[in-house]
Formats: C-alpha cells, structure tokens, sequence
C-alpha cells in the first residue's frame, strides 16, 4: 500500500524480538534489522537471528542483517540502583577503581569503566554524561581521579554513557569484546558490520584485515559519532561500504547544532561515491512511550528523505518501545508521501547529471544508462550485477524509474536491502553468452509482468567490469 524507495532499519529488542513481533515489522516496511551488540548474550542474538530467518520465510521478504559493535563506549560503572543526583556546582569526582558509586558526607565518587581516561583528559574539558543532560567540567586531576564541577543538574545511573568533546581518546576503536562478537557476527553470516566510534580510514582497514582473516568480506558501515571522524568524511566514507549518521554520540562530541549540517554533508558525500547512508537516532523518540509521533520529528524523517538518505533507523522505538510496528509504519508513510512529491515537483529534485563527478568508465555507464530510462521514460532500469555495484551506482541517481535487479549471488542481494531503491531482487543465473543472457532477462520480466506490456525497459550488465547498455519495447 505504501511503497517507498527509502529503507526503513529497526532495531530489534524485548519489544520486538519473537518472530510474529518481527513479522509486524516487516509488514510496517522494515528492510533491514540490527542487532545491538551492546545488550544481549550471544544466546539471545543466535535466537534474534532464527527468528529472524523464519520471518523471512513467512512473509517471503529478505531482510538484511545488521550486527553493530559496541565500540570503546565509555560508561559509569557500577552505582545504587537509585543512581546519585548531582546538583548544579556540586564538585564530584569520577575514577577508574572498581568501585560502586556513592555519596558520603565528604564526597561524590562515580566510577568509570576506561582506565586511560586521565591520561586523555585535561583539566578544564568539558564532560556530558548521559547524552549530555548532565555537564560537568574537569577542575582537577590526580592518578586515577578526575574532579569535576558539575554546570547542570542530573542524576548519573549505572551504564550512562559519557563522553568528552573537547578531548581525544586514545582507545582503540575495535575492543576486545568486538572481536569476540565479529567472531559471532561473522560464524552466523550476518549481512552488514557497523563499525563504532570510527577516527580515521586506518579503523575502517583494521576491521577489514579482520574479517578477511576469516575468509569474509562482509560490507563494514562506519559509524561517524566522533570529532575525529568529522574532520575525515570524505576518506572514511570512501574506505567503507557505507555509513551511519549515529546523532545521539555525535550530538554530543560536536555542538548539535552543528549536526544537521554534518548530516547533509555526510548524504551528500555517500550519494557521490554510491555508499548506502543511515540516518540514526531519535528519530521517532516519543513514540517509545506515545502511539503517535510529533510534528517535528515527522519533519526530522521527512528531511532525511528530501536529503536522499538510503535508510532511516529506528533504536529505542522497535528495540524497547511501546508501539514498535507502529513507529516503523510511520517511517514508511513518510518516506512514500515525501517520494511522491518529490516526483511531482521538479523543484525539489537537486539532482542533476552535470553535478556528478565522473571518474571511471563504469560510472559514465551507469549515468548513460539512467539518462537513457529517463529519455526514453521506461518502465524500469534494469540492472544484472555480481556485486551489487551496478545496481548501487543507479540508485544514487535517484531518478525514481523502478529499479529491477538480477544477480547470481544470495549475498548480494541480502548487501541490497539497505540501498535506496532496490526494491525487486531477483537471484537467478543466466547463461555468460550476452545475447542470451539478455533475452532470458526480457522474457523473465515479461513472464512475471514486472512491467506494464509495451513499456520500454533500459538494461545494464556488471557496470564495474564491461558493461553493456540495451533496451527493449516489451
């Protein structure tokens, strides 16, 4: 009823882990799940997994995995189960001793769960605790302690997370639990990696090296929620498969104000080199708790949409929220009433052909091919790729002619669901000889009546080797 070209990632959780729950959302327009590596056992990701595959099968829809890794997350440790309330000016010192947090009548004592952390912090930093609703500043260091003066009011629980914007730290970006769990991701097949708290290209290289190590080349999505990252888009997204704008950390290591610009930025660069982006956090908030969303965050996803991200992920709402389908459906209907107008109005197209920086022969094909559907107004491209390349290099066109995509691989087709657009996926092989290769394609799609009869069709063949362009009246 709503189709969309925008894809919808949900994250899976209590409130939507058993497979009718993920069924709801397959119905409600999910594409693609994530696994959160941050919770859970490796026992509860193995049954999310299952559940997932039967879902599949009921609703005979492919969904793409998404494992994401925790990353070097600093958080408080262990504190009362009440948490401690800190009062604005109130001087609080947090420490790396394995201790429980407490109040005495001298003193504040957090404790935290990174050990370098006074070797990386200066005094007067700046220190958010709990996506920022607490700020404090660093008065004082000593060997394992920093002295803080709290600038807002909050309460600190256990496992807040914490972050310093003006500061660099020196973790490394794959932890020793992501390994263990890439080890997990990778032995259960999981379609895509996200890598958190990326820095640089170097950390996108490490975890690749990794996973070929074990014979994969599973695609790696870069997480940018980091300072460093900022300053290095342009390399980290070419070095990756793709990219996730992770506004709550971001939000809180660069000013937000400045989030909504580095989201455009971060869209923008990925649909130049034809990387799937996600839009992430907070998106639809309130509907963890509420059966309807606000207005502004309708206008948050609809934006997205008008910036050409791929994808539009949901956390708290599916993971833990009250109304999980729901949400996921809302994400849909923006993104088919927002398509819809888009084609409707040439003004809020931005893309044109002249705009694109061409700098492979494959490229220029694929831009000769989308500028040939839409000559010729087609009924469809329509894409035979190994790799996917051909079908992502359409996409990033966004000419909203129907996208129909042929490949010989599973796995291609599962790295797809997260690309804008590729909507019909076929996983078929045909002969090698090109004339018969095509013909087979045409009478499939005549057989299936993919398209209307006496539509024109533009067909591509493995863009990223040699390409041949065609098309047919069928």
């Amino acid at each position: 009823m709503f189709q969309k070209n925008t894809k919808v990632v949900c994250t899976l959780g209590p409130a939507s882990d058993s497979v009718n729950g993920i069924v709801a959302l397959i119905k409600a327009g999910m594409n693609v799940s994530r696994l959160n590596f941050s919770h859970g056992t490796y026992e509860d990701h193995a049954k999310l997994i299952q559940n997932i595959h039967k879902a599949e099968s009921l609703t005979k829809t492919r969904i793409g995995i998404l494992q994401d890794l925790q990353g070097p997350k600093i958080r408080i440790g262990a504190m009362p189960e009440e948490g401690i309330h800190i009062k604005k000016d109130e001087v609080f010192t947090i420490t790396t001793k394995e201790i429980t947090g407490e109040r005495t009548k001298n003193k504040i004592i957090i404790p935290l769960t990174y050990k370098n952390i006074c070797r990386d912090v200066k005094t007067n930093a700046t220190v958010l605790i709990n996506d920022g609703l607490l700020e404090a500043i660093v008065i004082k260091k000593k060997k394992d302690e920093l002295v803080l003066k709290a600038k807002t009011s909050g309460i600190i629980k256990h496992g807040n997370g914490i972050n310093f914007p003006s500061s660099t730290i020196s973790a490394k970006t794959i932890t020793e639990k992501d390994l263990k769990d890439l080890e997990f991701g990778l032995k259960n097949n999981v379609d895509f990696i996200a890598l958190s708290f990326v820095k640089s290209k170097k950390d996108i290289e490490e975890l690749r090296a990794l996973i070929q190590k074990k014979g994969k080349n599973t695609p790696i999505i870069a997480k940018i929620e980091r300072h460093e990252a900022v300053a290095h888009l342009k390399e980290i997204i070419k070095s990756a498969d793709g990219v996730m704008v992770a506004r709550g950390d971001l939000g809180t290591d660069i000013p937000p104000e400045h989030v909504p610009l580095v989201q455009k930025r971060i869209i923008n660069i990925a649909n130049k080199y034809g990387k799937p982006v996600i839009t992430a956090t907070q998106v639809l908030q309130s509907m963890v708790k509420n059966p309807i969303p606000t207005r502004a965050e309708i206008s948050d996803a609809a934006n997205a949409v008008f910036d050409h991200t791929d994808a539009i992920m949901l956390s708290n709402e599916t993971a833990v929220g009250k109304y999980p389908a729901k949400a996921a459906l809302v994400l849909t209907k923006v993104a088919h009433s927002v398509e819809q107008e888009m084609q409707k109005h040439e003004e809020l197209k931005e893309f044109t052909f002249s705009n694109t920086q061409k700098t492979r022969s494959s490229l220029i094909a694929c831009e000769n091919a989308c500028d040939l559907a839409l000559r010729a107004k087609a009924g469809a491209m329509v894409a035979y790729t190994d790799d996917g390349f051909t079908s992502r290099q359409i996409a990033k066109y966004r000419i909203y002619t129907p996208i129909i995509t042929f490949t010989s691989s599973e796995k291609t087709a599962r790295e797809l669901t997260l690309v804008w657009g590729i909507n019909k996926v076929f996983v078929k092989k045909f002969q090698e000889d090109a004339n018969k290769k095509l013909k087979n394609i045409v009478d499939f799609i005549a057989r299936e009546h993919l398209v209307k009869k006496g539509q024109k069709i533009v067909i591509i063949c493995n863009a990223s080797s040699t390409s041949t362009i065609s098309t047919y009246k069928l």
